[in-house]
Protein backbone atom coordinates (compact mmCIF):
# COMPACT_ATOMS: atom_id res chain seq x y z
CA UNK A 1 0.00 0.00 0.00
CA UNK A 2 2.81 2.41 0.89
CA UNK A 3 4.60 1.70 -2.41
CA UNK A 4 1.53 2.71 -4.36
CA UNK A 5 0.92 5.96 -2.50
CA UNK A 6 3.18 8.99 -2.33
CA UNK A 7 3.58 9.86 1.34
CA UNK A 8 3.93 13.61 0.78
CA UNK A 9 0.60 13.64 -1.05
CA UNK A 10 -1.03 11.85 1.88
CA UNK A 11 0.58 14.36 4.24
CA UNK A 12 -0.84 17.19 2.13
CA UNK A 13 -4.27 15.53 2.25
CA UNK A 14 -4.11 15.34 6.04
CA UNK A 15 -3.02 18.97 6.37
CA UNK A 16 -5.69 20.12 3.93
CA UNK A 17 -8.56 18.31 5.67
CA UNK A 18 -7.47 19.70 9.05
CA UNK A 19 -7.58 23.16 7.47
CA UNK A 20 -11.03 22.45 6.04
CA UNK A 21 -12.31 21.40 9.46
CA UNK A 22 -10.80 24.53 11.04
CA UNK A 23 -12.50 26.64 8.38
CA UNK A 24 -15.80 25.16 9.56
CA UNK A 25 -15.24 26.24 13.19
CA UNK A 26 -16.63 29.71 12.31
CA UNK A 27 -16.62 32.08 15.31
CA UNK A 28 -15.09 29.41 17.53
CA UNK A 29 -11.82 29.60 15.61
CA UNK A 30 -11.81 30.79 12.03
CA UNK A 31 -13.62 34.10 12.69
CA UNK A 32 -11.83 34.93 15.95
CA UNK A 33 -9.99 37.88 14.39
CA UNK A 34 -13.32 39.63 13.83
CA UNK A 35 -13.94 39.94 17.57
CA UNK A 36 -12.25 42.07 20.20
CA UNK A 37 -8.71 40.86 20.86
CA UNK A 38 -5.24 42.32 21.18
CA UNK A 39 -3.40 43.22 17.97
CA UNK A 40 -0.78 40.43 18.24
CA UNK A 41 -3.58 37.85 18.54
CA UNK A 42 -5.57 39.45 15.73
CA UNK A 43 -2.54 39.16 13.44
CA UNK A 44 -2.09 35.49 14.35
CA UNK A 45 -5.78 34.77 13.75
CA UNK A 46 -5.82 36.52 10.36
CA UNK A 47 -2.59 34.85 9.22
CA UNK A 48 -3.99 31.47 10.26
CA UNK A 49 -7.26 32.10 8.41
CA UNK A 50 -5.32 33.18 5.34
CA UNK A 51 -3.03 30.17 5.38
CA UNK A 52 -5.79 27.58 5.66
CA UNK A 53 -7.21 28.95 2.39
CA UNK A 54 -4.71 26.60 0.70
CA UNK A 55 -6.88 23.58 1.59
CA UNK A 56 -9.20 23.21 -1.40
CA UNK A 57 -6.59 24.29 -3.99
CA UNK A 58 -4.23 21.68 -2.53
CA UNK A 59 -6.86 18.98 -3.11
CA UNK A 60 -7.17 20.07 -6.75
CA UNK A 61 -3.37 20.16 -7.07
CA UNK A 62 -3.08 16.60 -5.75
CA UNK A 63 -5.77 15.41 -8.15
CA UNK A 64 -4.12 17.18 -11.07
CA UNK A 65 -0.75 15.65 -10.26
CA UNK A 66 -2.28 12.17 -10.25
CA UNK A 67 -5.04 12.23 -12.87
CA UNK A 68 -3.81 14.55 -15.63
CA UNK A 69 -0.95 12.23 -16.69
CA UNK A 70 -3.29 9.23 -16.96
CA UNK A 71 -4.48 7.93 -20.31
CA UNK A 72 -8.11 6.79 -20.32
CA UNK A 73 -11.11 6.83 -22.63
CA UNK A 74 -14.15 9.03 -22.12
CA UNK A 75 -16.08 5.87 -21.27
CA UNK A 76 -13.66 4.97 -18.49
CA UNK A 77 -13.58 8.54 -17.25
CA UNK A 78 -17.36 8.65 -16.86
CA UNK A 79 -17.83 5.10 -15.57
CA UNK A 80 -14.90 5.07 -13.13
CA UNK A 81 -14.68 8.69 -11.98
CA UNK A 82 -17.68 10.87 -12.83
CA UNK A 83 -20.24 8.18 -11.96
CA UNK A 84 -18.46 7.49 -8.67
CA UNK A 85 -18.63 11.18 -7.68
CA UNK A 86 -22.30 11.40 -8.64
CA UNK A 87 -23.05 8.32 -6.53
CA UNK A 88 -21.09 9.80 -3.60
CA UNK A 89 -22.95 13.10 -3.95
CA UNK A 90 -26.39 11.46 -3.95
CA UNK A 91 -25.68 8.88 -1.24
CA UNK A 92 -24.08 11.30 1.20
CA UNK A 93 -26.64 14.00 0.49
CA UNK A 94 -29.25 11.45 1.60
CA UNK A 95 -27.20 10.63 4.70
CA UNK A 96 -26.72 14.29 5.56
CA UNK A 97 -30.41 15.07 4.99
CA UNK A 98 -31.39 12.16 7.25
CA UNK A 99 -29.00 13.52 9.89
CA UNK A 100 -30.59 16.97 9.64
CA UNK A 101 -34.04 15.42 10.12
CA UNK A 102 -32.85 13.40 13.14
CA UNK A 103 -31.36 16.45 14.89
CA UNK A 104 -34.47 18.50 14.13
CA UNK A 105 -33.00 20.96 11.62
CA UNK A 106 -35.20 19.86 8.71
CA UNK A 107 -38.48 18.04 8.08
CA UNK A 108 -38.90 15.19 5.63
CA UNK A 109 -39.69 16.52 2.15
CA UNK A 110 -38.73 14.73 -1.07
CA UNK A 111 -39.28 17.95 -3.02
CA UNK A 112 -36.93 19.87 -0.71
CA UNK A 113 -34.25 17.19 -1.04
CA UNK A 114 -34.27 17.09 -4.84
CA UNK A 115 -34.51 20.86 -5.18
CA UNK A 116 -31.54 21.46 -2.89
CA UNK A 117 -29.50 18.64 -4.34
CA UNK A 118 -29.96 20.01 -7.85
CA UNK A 119 -29.84 23.75 -7.20
CA UNK A 120 -27.97 24.19 -3.93
CA UNK A 121 -26.25 21.91 -1.44
CA UNK A 122 -27.79 19.78 1.27
CA UNK A 123 -24.57 20.58 3.12
CA UNK A 124 -22.73 23.83 2.21
CA UNK A 125 -19.36 22.04 2.21
CA UNK A 126 -20.55 19.78 -0.60
CA UNK A 127 -19.99 22.57 -3.13
CA UNK A 128 -16.60 20.88 -3.60
CA UNK A 129 -18.26 17.72 -4.99
CA UNK A 130 -20.04 19.74 -7.67
CA UNK A 131 -16.79 21.53 -8.53
CA UNK A 132 -14.88 18.26 -8.61
CA UNK A 133 -17.41 16.69 -10.99
CA UNK A 134 -16.98 19.71 -13.26
CA UNK A 135 -13.21 19.25 -13.07
CA UNK A 136 -13.50 15.57 -14.00
CA UNK A 137 -15.63 16.45 -17.01
CA UNK A 138 -12.90 18.90 -18.08
CA UNK A 139 -10.08 16.36 -17.61
CA UNK A 140 -9.77 15.39 -21.31
CA UNK A 141 -9.10 19.04 -22.20
CA UNK A 142 -6.73 19.57 -19.28
CA UNK A 143 -4.76 16.48 -20.34
CA UNK A 144 -4.38 17.83 -23.87
CA UNK A 145 -3.29 21.20 -22.53
CA UNK A 146 -0.81 19.80 -20.03
CA UNK A 147 0.73 17.43 -22.55
CA UNK A 148 1.31 20.14 -25.14
CA UNK A 149 2.16 23.17 -23.00
CA UNK A 150 5.82 24.08 -22.57
CA UNK A 151 7.26 24.93 -19.16
CA UNK A 152 7.47 28.55 -20.26
CA UNK A 153 3.75 28.54 -21.08
CA UNK A 154 2.95 27.02 -17.69
CA UNK A 155 4.93 29.79 -15.99
CA UNK A 156 3.17 32.41 -18.13
CA UNK A 157 -0.22 31.03 -17.07
CA UNK A 158 0.64 31.08 -13.36
CA UNK A 159 2.20 34.56 -13.58
CA UNK A 160 -0.88 35.84 -15.40
CA UNK A 161 -3.05 34.41 -12.64
CA UNK A 162 -1.01 36.22 -9.99
CA UNK A 163 -1.18 39.50 -11.90
CA UNK A 164 -4.91 39.47 -12.67
CA UNK A 165 -6.25 37.73 -9.57
CA UNK A 166 -3.63 39.14 -7.21
CA UNK A 167 -1.91 42.37 -8.23
CA UNK A 168 -4.80 43.86 -10.22
CA UNK A 169 -7.35 43.01 -7.54
CA UNK A 170 -5.08 44.48 -4.86
CA UNK A 171 -4.51 47.74 -6.73
CA UNK A 172 -8.19 48.22 -7.54
CA UNK A 173 -9.20 47.42 -3.98
CA UNK A 174 -6.79 50.00 -2.56
CA UNK A 175 -7.77 52.67 -5.06
CA UNK A 176 -11.49 52.07 -5.42
CA UNK A 177 -12.47 49.50 -2.79
CA UNK A 178 -13.67 47.17 -5.52
CA UNK A 179 -12.66 44.52 -8.04
CA UNK A 180 -11.91 44.53 -11.75
CA UNK A 181 -14.57 44.60 -14.48
CA UNK A 182 -16.81 41.54 -14.20
CA UNK A 183 -16.60 41.08 -17.96
CA UNK A 184 -12.83 40.67 -17.74
CA UNK A 185 -13.02 36.95 -17.06
CA UNK A 186 -10.31 34.46 -17.97
CA UNK A 187 -11.71 30.89 -17.82
CA UNK A 188 -8.26 29.46 -17.08
CA UNK A 189 -8.39 31.13 -13.69
CA UNK A 190 -11.18 28.92 -12.42
CA UNK A 191 -9.81 26.79 -9.59
CA UNK A 192 -10.84 23.58 -11.38
CA UNK A 193 -8.40 24.52 -14.16
CA UNK A 194 -5.52 26.50 -12.66
CA UNK A 195 -4.83 24.35 -9.60
CA UNK A 196 -4.92 20.89 -11.26
CA UNK A 197 -2.51 22.25 -13.88
CA UNK A 198 -0.37 23.71 -11.10
CA UNK A 199 -0.27 20.33 -9.34
CA UNK A 200 0.68 18.61 -12.59
CA UNK A 201 3.43 21.16 -13.18
CA UNK A 202 4.87 20.85 -9.66
CA UNK A 203 4.88 17.06 -9.83
CA UNK A 204 5.90 16.37 -13.42
CA UNK A 205 7.61 19.45 -14.85
CA UNK A 206 9.74 20.70 -11.96
CA UNK A 207 13.00 18.73 -11.91
CA UNK A 208 13.78 16.76 -8.74
CA UNK A 209 17.00 18.70 -8.18
CA UNK A 210 14.96 21.90 -7.95
CA UNK A 211 13.54 20.61 -4.67
CA UNK A 212 16.28 21.64 -2.25
CA UNK A 213 16.87 23.55 1.00
CA UNK A 214 17.65 26.79 -0.81
CA UNK A 215 14.39 26.58 -2.74
CA UNK A 216 12.48 25.82 0.46
CA UNK A 217 13.86 28.95 2.15
CA UNK A 218 12.84 30.99 -0.89
CA UNK A 219 9.28 29.70 -0.79
CA UNK A 220 9.02 30.15 2.98
CA UNK A 221 10.06 33.77 2.51
CA UNK A 222 7.47 34.31 -0.22
CA UNK A 223 4.77 32.69 1.91
CA UNK A 224 5.59 34.98 4.84
CA UNK A 225 5.34 38.01 2.54
CA UNK A 226 1.97 36.87 1.21
CA UNK A 227 0.60 36.27 4.70
CA UNK A 228 1.86 39.70 5.79
CA UNK A 229 0.12 41.27 2.79
CA UNK A 230 -3.17 39.53 3.57
CA UNK A 231 -2.95 40.53 7.24
CA UNK A 232 -2.35 44.19 6.35
CA UNK A 233 -5.15 44.27 3.77
CA UNK A 234 -7.59 42.49 6.08
CA UNK A 235 -6.90 45.04 8.81
CA UNK A 236 -7.28 47.83 6.23
CA UNK A 237 -10.56 46.36 5.04
CA UNK A 238 -11.83 46.08 8.62
CA UNK A 239 -15.04 44.26 7.75
CA UNK A 240 -17.26 43.72 10.82
CA UNK A 241 -18.46 40.22 11.63
CA UNK A 242 -22.08 41.21 11.05
CA UNK A 243 -21.32 41.79 7.35
CA UNK A 244 -19.73 38.40 6.73
CA UNK A 245 -21.43 36.15 4.20
CA UNK A 246 -21.04 32.47 3.36
CA UNK A 247 -18.53 33.23 0.62
CA UNK A 248 -16.91 36.30 2.16
CA UNK A 249 -15.56 35.53 5.59
CA UNK A 250 -14.05 38.96 6.11
CA UNK A 251 -10.54 38.02 5.02
CA UNK A 252 -8.92 39.93 2.21
CA UNK A 253 -8.14 36.87 0.10
CA UNK A 254 -6.47 37.23 -3.29
CA UNK A 255 -4.86 35.24 -6.05
CA UNK A 256 -1.64 35.37 -4.03
CA UNK A 257 -2.90 32.26 -2.24
CA UNK A 258 -1.37 30.38 -5.17
CA UNK A 259 2.06 31.16 -3.70
CA UNK A 260 1.03 29.59 -0.39
CA UNK A 261 -0.14 26.47 -2.20
CA UNK A 262 3.05 26.12 -4.21
CA UNK A 263 5.14 26.66 -1.08
CA UNK A 264 3.25 24.04 0.91
CA UNK A 265 3.44 21.50 -1.93
CA UNK A 266 7.15 22.21 -2.37
CA UNK A 267 7.96 21.78 1.33
CA UNK A 268 5.89 18.60 1.68
CA UNK A 269 7.59 16.98 -1.32
CA UNK A 270 11.05 18.04 -0.14
CA UNK A 271 10.45 16.54 3.32
CA UNK A 272 10.20 13.05 1.84
CA UNK A 273 12.80 13.46 -0.90
CA UNK A 274 15.48 10.78 -0.56
CA UNK A 275 14.38 9.85 2.95
CA UNK A 276 13.50 6.40 4.21
CA UNK A 277 10.40 6.75 6.34
CA UNK A 278 9.96 4.27 9.23
CA UNK A 279 7.27 1.69 8.48
CA UNK A 280 5.15 2.74 11.45
CA UNK A 281 5.16 6.41 10.42
CA UNK A 282 4.51 5.45 6.81
CA UNK A 283 1.55 3.29 7.80
CA UNK A 284 -0.01 6.05 9.93
CA UNK A 285 0.37 8.70 7.22
CA UNK A 286 -0.99 6.35 4.54
CA UNK A 287 -3.85 5.10 6.70
CA UNK A 288 -4.94 8.60 7.70
CA UNK A 289 -4.46 9.90 4.16
CA UNK A 290 -6.70 7.17 2.77
CA UNK A 291 -9.58 8.34 4.99
CA UNK A 292 -9.48 12.04 4.06
CA UNK A 293 -12.24 11.94 1.44
CA UNK A 294 -14.57 10.12 3.81
CA UNK A 295 -13.68 12.56 6.59
CA UNK A 296 -14.59 15.48 4.34
CA UNK A 297 -17.98 13.90 3.63
CA UNK A 298 -18.90 13.26 7.27
CA UNK A 299 -16.86 15.48 9.61
CA UNK A 300 -19.68 17.98 10.09
CA UNK A 301 -21.78 15.34 11.86
CA UNK A 302 -18.98 14.45 14.28
CA UNK A 303 -18.11 18.12 14.74
CA UNK A 304 -21.72 19.00 15.58
CA UNK A 305 -21.94 16.25 18.19
CA UNK A 306 -18.57 17.00 19.83
CA UNK A 307 -18.84 20.77 20.28
CA UNK A 308 -18.69 20.09 24.02
CA UNK A 309 -15.02 19.19 23.55
CA UNK A 310 -14.35 22.71 22.31
CA UNK A 311 -16.41 24.33 25.07
CA UNK A 312 -14.50 22.42 27.75
CA UNK A 313 -11.07 23.14 26.26
CA UNK A 314 -11.82 26.82 25.60
CA UNK A 315 -12.34 27.39 29.32
CA UNK A 316 -8.96 25.90 30.16
CA UNK A 317 -6.59 26.68 27.29
CA UNK A 318 -8.33 29.48 25.35
CA UNK A 319 -10.42 29.58 22.21
CA UNK A 320 -7.71 29.48 19.54
CA UNK A 321 -5.79 26.41 20.79
CA UNK A 322 -9.10 24.79 21.77
CA UNK A 323 -10.34 25.14 18.19
CA UNK A 324 -7.26 23.37 16.83
CA UNK A 325 -7.36 20.56 19.39
CA UNK A 326 -11.05 20.13 18.61
CA UNK A 327 -10.29 19.96 14.89
CA UNK A 328 -7.63 17.32 15.48
CA UNK A 329 -10.05 15.38 17.68
CA UNK A 330 -12.81 15.54 15.05
CA UNK A 331 -10.38 14.43 12.34
CA UNK A 332 -9.02 11.46 14.29
CA UNK A 333 -12.44 10.23 15.44
CA UNK A 334 -13.90 10.55 11.96
CA UNK A 335 -10.81 9.01 10.35
CA UNK A 336 -11.02 5.94 12.61
CA UNK A 337 -14.71 5.51 11.74
CA UNK A 338 -14.03 5.87 8.01
CA UNK A 339 -11.06 3.49 8.18
CA UNK A 340 -13.28 0.81 9.74
CA UNK A 341 -16.20 1.47 7.38
CA UNK A 342 -13.87 1.12 4.37
CA UNK A 343 -13.21 -2.47 5.44
CA UNK A 344 -16.77 -3.28 4.34
CA UNK A 345 -16.66 -4.88 0.87
CA UNK A 346 -17.41 -2.37 -1.89
CA UNK A 347 -17.22 0.73 0.31
CA UNK A 348 -13.52 1.28 -0.36
CA UNK A 349 -14.23 1.81 -4.07
CA UNK A 350 -16.54 4.73 -3.23
CA UNK A 351 -14.54 6.33 -0.41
Amino acid sequence: MNKERKLYLDLLRIIAILFVIYNHTSEKGYYLYAFDCSMPLKIIYIATGAFIAVAVPVFFMISGSLLIPKEESLKDLYLKRVLRMVIVLVVFSVIQYAFQIIVGKEELSIQYFFKNTLTDNIVPAYWYLYAYIAYLICLPFLRKLAKNMTNKEFKYLFLLFLIVEGVLSLVLFILYDGTYNSFFVIPFFNRIVIYPLLGYYMEHRVEEERYNAKGMLKWIGLMILVLALIVVMTLYRNMPYEEFTTYDKGLFTTGFTLILDVGLFYIAKLLFKGRKVPKGVSFIITALGSTVFGVYLTENMIRTKTVGVYDFLAEHIGRFPAAWVWCLFVFLVTAIIIYVVKLIPGVKKIL
